[in-house]
């Protein structure tokens, strides 16, 4: 009997023909939003396409998305094979079941028929499922936020929801929590998350709060590790105004959170630019042990800054996760003296939990992000996303698609 666990991944079933691309689209959106998929592209080597299924219940299943397209009628696999097999499972309540429909009438509405006429089952009819339109990467984030909402409703154990997060690595052998948070790597010779990341991620940032909420609980416990402009906009997603308790835990599993107990000494240092007044303001947060980079310094002075200003622990010495709370209370109130009412442009080589924290303090700011791009000839950073706390829709206000240089935002809203 296949095994049906609420932490286990979702499976793709689609048309390969002209579903391709959509099915891979749709993975890194499902993955965007905590929901690791088994996609067959991903998982299985060219050959094997008839054992997918098979293979995918035999290590287990939570759900499963059929992508309805044209060419799906003369897919006798899908049919025969892999559609009654999903039903069959979908007969136990803990087993998600969706339709992604690229399918349009005449008039340009979705056409809730087409699965039936694509696909006729004797087991159930497809027009009793939920559809969702799948024809551009809205439609596909609403299905991956739909599919969250399902996946974390029987996850939660002691009021504590569970997110594990990464940016840098594949998303293969992603743990079972229920928010497992995988966003596409580093394009080859990069450092930094590619734009295509950005979209994904958007979308789930706005849709956290209502995920969050689906699970029934009050407290987000986060780990993993995630570029810092990431880090910062997840947040964002949940600002301390919010009234929700979040943890964040870092690879030695110490909790970062807590009461105001300690303090960590820091040193400012304003940089003197030739910038415009009605320029911006970029703030470099430096709170590693690591020696300091002067790769902010030059950015900031060939780029039109009103003001720049530097921001570092004055001894060279990694930051207890007791001492965070009271440190992120002080670099708020520095950030928020210095920047008024003017956008911030923040860059930060900080502890992946600082900032995450930040971005939660940091709840009346619009902030435009940095990274670094290590693999750039020469080093340098490069923008990479505006967001806003507290923003209707989400806390990403654009992002970034020309990364050279650094300066076009496409609006997400």
């Amino acid at each position: 009997m296949p095994r049906i666990n609420d932490l286990d991944p979702i499976f793709i079933s689609y048309r390969h023909s002209d579903g391709d691309a959509l099915a891979e689209r749709a993975a890194w959106v499902f993955r965007a939003h905590g929901v690791p998929v088994w996609h067959d592209q991903t998982h299985l080597p060219p050959g094997r396409f008839q054992r997918r299924l098979q293979e995918a219940l035999d290590s287990g299943l939570s759900g499963a998305v059929l992508l309805v397209t044209e060419d799906m009628a003369y897919s006798s696999f899908v049919r025969e094979l892999e559609l009654p097999e999903l039903l069959r499972l979908e007969a136990d309540s803990s087993f998600t079941f969706a339709i992604g429909n690229t399918i349009t009438s005449s008039d340009g509405r979705l056409d809730y028929g087409a699965p039936d006429r694509l696909l006729p089952q004797e087991i159930a009819a497809l027009s009793d499922f939920d559809q969702f339109p799948v024809c551009d990467h809205a439609g596909l984030a609403r299905l991956a936020g739909e599919m969250a909402i399902r996946r974390v409703r029987r996850a939660a154990v002691d009021d504590r929801l569970h997110l594990d997060i990464q940016t840098r690595t594949p998303a293969l052998g992603t743990p079972k929590v229920p928010l497992a948070t995988r966003t596409r790597p580093p394009l080859r010779n990069t450092s930094v998350p590619p734009a295509e990341a950005w979209e994904d991620f958007a979308p789930f940032l706005g849709d956290l709060p209502r995920i969050v909420q689906s699970a029934g609980v009050q407290h987000l416990h986060i780990t993993g590790g995630a570029h810092l402009s990431m880090a910062f906009a997840l947040g964002a997603a949940l600002p301390t105004t919010t009234g929700l308790a979040v943890t964040i835990a870092d690879q030695e599993g110490n909790e970062w959170t807590g009461p105001e107990t300690q303090t960590v000494s820091l040193v400012q240092n304003a940089i003197p630019l030739d910038g415009p007044p009605e320029g911006p303001l970029a703030v470099y947060l430096d709170l590693v042990p690591a020696p300091p980079n002067k790769g902010f310094r030059r950015y900031a002075e060939s780029h039109p800054y009103a003001h720049a200003v530097e921001i570092a622990v004055a001894e060279r010495q990694p930051i207890s996760a007791t001492a965070a709370p009271a440190l992120i209370t002080e670099l708020r109130r520095r950030i928020g003296e210095i920047a008024g009412s003017r956008p911030v442009h923040l860059f930060m080589r900080v502890p992946f939990p600082l900032a995450v924290m930040l971005g939660r303090a940091c709840n009346t700011l619009r902030v435009t992000l940095y990274e670094w791009e290590r693999e750039a000839e020469p080093p340098t950073y490069l923008e990479m996303a505006t967001v806003s706390a507290g923003r209707s829709g989400g806390p990403v206000v654009s992002w970034t698609t020309d990364r050279l240089p650094a300066q076009a935002n496409v609006d997400s809203a």
